[in-house]
């Protein structure tokens, strides 16, 4: 599913385009990038092409590439949508790794925010993370994400070489509007 184009002062959130390939084969393949995604397979240049052009067609996920002040790509995020119970579960990605620690995901994590909540109008909008990730565990607090537990060693770490704990958090739709 296409989603609409989001911006605030630094980022812009806008749908994917065949040109970002390039890009993400690049993040997918970069050990230190995907040492904390959840799918951490190594991906071809074709299969990458294939999946964007597959997730136009996907009618419960949003993708978004993330573009910076610049305009120059940095990353990506999705939000897998379940209409019935109307929550959302985000993922964030920024694989341009010079663009690490300027707050980038925070401000993606506002603008998904006031999506899920003011236009969607959900009940609820979780995550799921490495708990090694400490960075993001930092950000995802900052922007009013509140602990919900922990799975233990329930994702193989192909970088490590060992399982990792996974933790959960979310924010309500009553938290957001306090």
């Amino acid at each position: 599913m296409k989603g609409p184009i989001l911006k605030n002062k630094r980022i812009t959130l806008r749908p994917l385009k065949l040109s970002d390939a390039t890009s993400f084969y690049q993040w997918m393949n970069d050990k230190e990038v995907i040492k904390y995604l959840l799918s951490q397979s190594g991906i071809k240049l074709a299969e990458q092409i294939k999946w964007i052009r597959s997730q136009a067609q996907n009618k419960n996920k949003i993708i978004w590439a993330i573009e910076n002040e610049e305009g120059n790509l940095i990353g990506n995020t999705c939000l897998k949508l379940n209409v019935k119970n109307k929550f959302a579960n985000l993922g964030i990605m920024i694989g341009e790794k010079k663009q690490w620690g300027k707050g980038y995901a925070g401000e993606v994590l506002e603008l998904l925010k006031n999506y899920v909540f003011q236009k969607l109008k959900y009940n609820r909008l979780e995550l799921e993370y490495k708990i090694d990730n400490k960075k993001a565990e930092k950000a995802y607090l900052k922007a009013g994400f509140k602990k919900e537990g922990i799975k233990r060693k329930n994702y193989f770490n192909l970088i490590t070489k060992k399982y990792d704990d996974t933790g959960f958090m979310s924010i309500l739709k009553e938290e957001y509007f306090k």
